[in-house]
């Protein structure tokens, strides 16, 4: 960054020194008296109308203050004329009228000080709104490019994550076949196992759908506690001792949506930390539909003794993002616990 700075004003530098030689020349054509120090000291002048014009429409008609614009215009441009009265009449007796340039004792006029004054600024002035566009277009198409470079990488990562995350699936129709089959052998001997079977089959599409990459943000509520109840059914065949998980739904679970395997996530925590045998403290897991939007409340009492599988906070934390992405603001997610008991409350409250 330092380099470029330094050579963007190298570049500079050599353009004004050489614009003094080309200015020297051409005018030395009318005036001999002309010498190249005067030809410095004007086109130095010159360059600094230039750069103070560029500098107030970069850093201030740039944001918008117009009004700061025009009065750091017209106050940049009242100092610079007492400045070229002083240097033109002063003691200095520099004069630049009509390509005559070292005249001393010169009587003042002010027909030919305005004439000066506008030829020196008017020029400079719009040689500086010039470069500013240019500037100004030249910085709006980098930053279109740079926009369509970024939109390019965002496509091509999330072609690689669709093929990661297709390659780690198996295709849902093959499992169909597979869980089909299975099922047709075992329903003479165990028709309850069959029906596990085919409740296994359809959870675990949920879940092949509900990570696909071009897959639903959202689903229903109700189809969400539809596949936590397929989710219990079937760990009821898995644990080998029984446990106890109330869940109490109310309200009208169609009017509002969430993010897919929400309730699963919880559900999972639960199976991980709480003690779900103690049948005269079952947990809880209402769930509750408001007119505005919907509460979500886990209560379990805490498993006793060492833990068997530690706790990341990793499977909480994802929740917590997933549903700021999905609601934002209109999300709330709150912890409470103690020594013997948890509970967690998510909220989906939409106040407009």
């Amino acid at each position: 960054m330092n380099r470029f700075f330094k050579r963007k004003w190298l570049l500079h530098c050599y353009f004004w020194i050489g614009y003094s030689f080309y200015f020297f020349v051409v005018n030395a054509l009318g005036n001999s008296r002309l010498n190249l120090g005067a030809s410095f000291i004007t086109v130095f002048y010159c360059a600094i109308i230039f750069y103070a014009v560029y500098l107030i429409l970069k850093y201030v008609y740039d944001r918008g203050h117009i009004l700061g614009t025009l009065v750091l215009m017209i106050g940049f441009y009242l100092l610079s004329g007492i400045f070229l009265y002083y240097e033109l009449y002063g003691r200095f007796g520099l004069e630049i009228i009509n390509n005559r340039y070292v005249i001393t004792k010169h009587a003042f006029s002010w027909g030919k000080y305005i004439q000066t004054f506008l030829v020196m600024h008017s020029n400079y002035t719009v040689m500086a709104v010039g470069y500013y566009y240019y500037k100004s277009k030249l910085r709006e198409s980098n930053d279109k490019l740079e926009a369509v470079k970024a939109r390019l990488n965002a496509e091509s990562s999330m072609k690689s994550f669709q093929y990661a995350t297709l390659s780690a699936q198996v295709h849902p129709h093959m499992m169909a076949n597979i869980f089909s089959h299975l099922k047709n052998k075992v329903d003479p001997y165990d028709a309850e196992l069959g029906r596990q079977l085919s409740k296994l089959y359809r959870l675990m599409k949920f879940y092949m759908e509900a990570h696909h990459v071009d897959g639903a943000t959202h689903i229903l509520l109700a189809d969400e506690v539809r596949a936590l109840e397929q989710y219990l059914s079937i760990q009821e065949k898995v644990e080998p001792n029984p446990f106890y998980i109330n869940l109490s739904c109310s309200g009208n679970l169609l009017r509002f949506s969430t993010a897919p395997t929400l309730l699963q996530t919880l559900a999972g925590n639960l199976f991980k930390h709480a003690d779900l045998w103690d049948k005269n403290h079952p947990a809880k897991i209402d769930i509750l539909v408001g007119h505005a939007g919907y509460r979500i409340k886990v209560k379990n009492k805490k498993r006793s003794g060492p833990q068997m599988m530690p706790s990341h906070d990793v499977g909480l934390r994802n929740v917590r993002i997933r549903m700021e992405y999905l609601f934002g603001t209109d999300f709330s997610m709150e912890e409470n616990q103690d020594h013997e008991h948890y509970e967690l409350t998510l909220c989906v409250q939409r106040y407009n």
